[in-house]
């Protein structure tokens, strides 16, 4: 990973991977391991013209193959940096459950986690909470180590936590922050981190 050397206002694009093969009946996918579907490797080659005359110094990734996909369309000729930390909400036992299926094997337990959106831990994952810390821990991390502007490939969750904490927004409206396949989200690092758009579908000037 770059050191950093200068601390200077910068542009951090956090962008979600495109649509995948599991994209159909709502389910659970957080580490589960998934390509991207046509449509989503459409969506990310559409999406490759708007970075074309955008300056970005470094690419991180999530080590997922749903962000790996995205970034290889979108940075073909860029290093990117892979990082487990940068990964989608743990779900734990419910990983690759579609919802249906959670409500018959597990109706307690989905009854909770929608009471305590925020801090309900799912057996041998993680809560929205948990991923927050987590998030910001590397996006700090990241930009710690790095000058210039930045592309991060994520994931709906991770980014709705990251966005919730920069808002100073209860974690419980955490689904109030809308994420599309292959939107692109933009900070503002200097000091601090301000947001600049939220679930864009094309870069907008940041001054």
């Amino acid at each position: 990973m770059p050191n950093r050397k200068a601390s200077n206002k910068r542009l951090i694009y956090l962008i979600r991977h495109g649509q995948t093969e599991l994209s159909g009946e709502k389910r659970y996918v957080g580490h589960t391991d998934c390509s991207l579907s046509g449509e989503g490797i459409e969506t990310m080659k559409r999406l490759k013209s708007t970075f074309l005359n955008t300056s970005i110094n470094h690419v991180f990734c999530s080590d997922l193959s749903r962000t790996k996909q995205s970034a290889d369309i979108l940075f073909k000729n860029k290093k990117i940096h892979y990082m487990r930390e940068l990964r989608e909400i743990n779900m734990g036992i419910w990983e690759g459950l579609t919802f249906k299926d959670v409500k018959t094997m597990y109706p307690k337990m989905f009854e909770k986690r929608i009471d305590n959106i925020g801090d309900f831990i799912v057996p041998d994952g993680e809560s929205f909470r948990e991923c927050q810390i987590r998030a910001v821990l590397a996006i700090k991390d990241i930009i710690s180590k790095t000058t210039g502007n930045l592309a991060i490939l994520g994931h709906a969750g991770f980014f709705r936590a990251l966005i919730t904490h920069i808002l100073d927004i209860d974690i419980k409206h955490i689904f109030n922050i809308k994420q599309d396949y292959g939107c692109i989200n933009i900070l503002i690092a200097d000091d601090t981190l301000k947001l600049k758009g939220v679930n864009l579908k094309k870069i907008v000037e940041s001054r």
